[in-house]
C-alpha cells in the first residue's frame, strides 16, 4: 500500500501583493516558504512501515501528478489552503484515487470538504489514522472519522521529519514542535478550542526533549504561547521545560502575547534555554489594545518588554492585527509611533480574518458581515470581512502602508539578523526571480 500525503500551496502576506513583496524581499517578512505543519510528519510516524509514504509538498512547489500510483491521498490544510485543496483533491478522484482530507479547515468545515474528498477526519487524526488506513486498504472509506480533542499527548508520536527533511527551496531551515494542545482561553479570533479542545493538554517535558534533542536544525520554533499564560500549573511546567531545554543550546522562538509573565527571572530562564525571537501579538490583548489607544503606561510597558528581552539577547518580533471592530483609520499612525517609541525593528502586519470554528466567523456569518467565502484570501492580507469604523478600502490601505513605512528605513540585514533564514547566494537569486525582479 502506498500513501500520499499531500501540502497544498497558499500565499502568504506579501505574496498577494507584487508590488509589496518585490520591494520587501529581502527582509524575509510576509513572504517565505516553511515545511508542512505537524499534522503530516506525525501521521506519517504512525504509518505502518509495510506502507509507503510519500509528501507532495505543492507550497513548496513539488510537481502533482495525479496519475501517480498511490492507493490513498490524504490532504491536510487550513483554510487560506483550501481553495487549492479542493482543486487537488478532485484532480486525484478525476484520475480514480481515494482522497481523505484533515486539518484545521475541514475538521470545522466537514460537509464542504466531502463534496473533494472521499472522507474527512474530524478533529485530532491520531486517534484515527490505523482505522482509515485500514478501510482504505479493503476499498470502504467512511464519509467522516472523528478523532475528538482528548488525545493524551503521551501517546504523540515524534514527527517524521525525513519526508521533508532532504527537499530544497525552503527559506528557514528551523522545526516545528508542538508542546501542548487545547485552549482555556475562547479568544474570539481563534479556532483552537473547536478543533483541539477547550483543556490545556501538555506533553510529557521528557518526550519534547527527546524530540528536540533528535532535531536536524539549531533553530527550533516552540509552536505554542502557553509557555507564558499566567497560571501556577503553566508557569510551574513552562520553568521546568525550559530548564530541560537549556542543555540542548538551541536557538527557540517563542510566541505570546502582552498577557504574559514579564517576571525578570522568568525572563532570564527563557534565555539561559536558548531563546533568541520572542514573537508577540499586538492589538489582540487588553493591554496592547489599550497602549495602540494611547494609554502611556502601557506604552511604556511595551517599550520595557523589548528591552528587557534583548538585553538578554533575545530579539522582539511584533506582529500587529488590524481590522478589529474598533480599529479606525488613526491606528496606524498609533502601530508605527509605539514602533519607534519601543525600537522595533522586526514586525508583521496582518488583517483579522475570521477563520472557520472561530466564534469571530460565527458572529460575522450571523451579521451577514462576510464579504465572501473565497477561501484563498483569508490569508491575513485580504479583507474578507466588513469593519465597522474603516471600509474595505481604508483598511487594505493601512495594511500597504504599514508594511512600507515600517521597512523604509530598515535594511534587511537588520531584520533577519535574528531569525537567521537562507540568505545564501542562490537562494536569494531565486527569491528575487519569484517576485519578478531578476532573470
Amino acid at each position: 500500500m502506498k500513501v500520499t500525503f499531500v501540502y497544498p500551496r497558499f500565499k502568504k502576506f506579501l505574496e498577494s501583493i507584487p508590488d509589496l513583496d518585490r520591494e520587501l524581499v529581502d527582509h524575509f517578512l510576509g513572504n517565505f516558504t516553511t515545511p508542512p505543519s505537524l499534522g503530516i510528519p506525525i501521521l506519517a510516524a504512525l504509518t505502518p512501515k509495510d506502507v509507503e509514504v510519500e509528501l507532495v509538498d505543492d507550497n513548496r512547489g513539488d510537481p502533482v501528478d495525479f496519475g501517480a500510483k498511490t492507493d490513498l491521498v490524504a490532504v491536510n490544510c487550513f483554510t487560506p489552503q483550501a481553495t487549492r485543496a479542493f482543486e487537488l483533491a478532485d484532480g486525484y478522484r478525476a484520475a480514480g484515487k481515494k482522497v481523505v482530507m484533515g486539518g484545521f479547515f475541514p475538521s470545522t468545515m466537514p460537509d464542504e470538504c466531502l463534496v473533494h474528498a472521499d472522507a474527512v477526519n474530524v478533529g485530532e487524526g491520531e486517534p484515527t489514522w490505523a482505522a482509515i488506513l485500514d478501510d482504505a486498504r479493503r476499498g470502504a472509506l467512511k464519509p467522516t472519522y472523528h478523532g475528538g480533542t482528548s488525545l493524551d499527548l503521551a501517546k504523540m508520536p515524534i514527527p517524521r521529519r525525513e519526508i521533508f527533511y532532504n527537499k530544497q527551496g525552503y527559506d528557514w531551515h528551523e522545526d516545528l514542535v508542538q508542546l501542548s494542545r487545547g485552549c482555556t482561553y475562547n479568544c474570539g479570533m481563534c479556532a483552537i478550542p473547536t478543533h483541539m479542545g477547550h483543556r490545556i493538554r501538555l506533553r510529557p517535558i521528557d518526550r519534547i526533549v527527546e524530540e528536540i534533542r533528535g532535531l536536524r536544525h539549531e533553530n527550533v520554533y516552540l509552536a505554542d504561547d502557553m509557555l507564558f499564560f499566567p497560571s501556577r500549573r503553566l508557569e510551574a511546567w513552562s520553568k521546568e521545560l525550559l530548564e530541560a531545554l537549556a542543555p540542548l543550546r538551541k536557538k527557540l522562538f517563542v510566541s505570546s502575547t502582552m498577557a504574559l509573565n514579564t517576571d525578570p527571572s522568568f525572563l532570564d530562564l527563557l534565555a539561559r534555554a536558548g531563546a533568541t525571537t520572542f514573537y508577540c501579538t499586538l492589538n489582540v490583548d487588553p493591554k496592547s489594545i489599550r497602549a495602540l489607544g494611547g494609554d502611556e503606561d502601557l506604552r511604556r510597558e511595551v517599550a520595557d518588554l523589548v528591552r528587557m528581552l534583548e538585553d538578554r539577547g533575545i530579539g522582539f518580533f511584533a506582529s500587529f492585527g488590524i481590522g478589529r471592530d474598533w480599529d479606525d483609520p488613526a491606528l496606524t499612525d498609533s502601530i508605527l509611533e509605539l514602533c519607534r517609541e519601543a525600537r522595533i525593528r522586526t514586525a508583521e502586519f496582518f488583517i483579522f480574518t475570521p477563520y472557520p470554528g472561530s466564534l469571530h466567523f460565527d458572529r460575522l456569518a450571523r451579521q451577514g458581515r462576510l464579504l465572501h467565502r473565497r477561501w484563498a484570501k483569508y490569508n491575513g492580507a485580504h479583507v474578507v470581512a466588513r469593519p465597522l469604523r474603516l471600509s474595505p478600502e481604508e483598511l487594505e490601505a493601512m495594511f500597504c502602508t504599514l508594511w512600507r513605512e515600517f521597512y523604509r528605513p530598515l535594511k534587511g540585514d537588520e531584520v533577519v539578523l535574528k531569525l537567521e533564514p537562507d540568505t545564501s547566494d542562490p537562494h536569494m537569486r531565486e527569491r528575487r526571480r519569484k517576485v519578478g525582479m531578476d532573470g
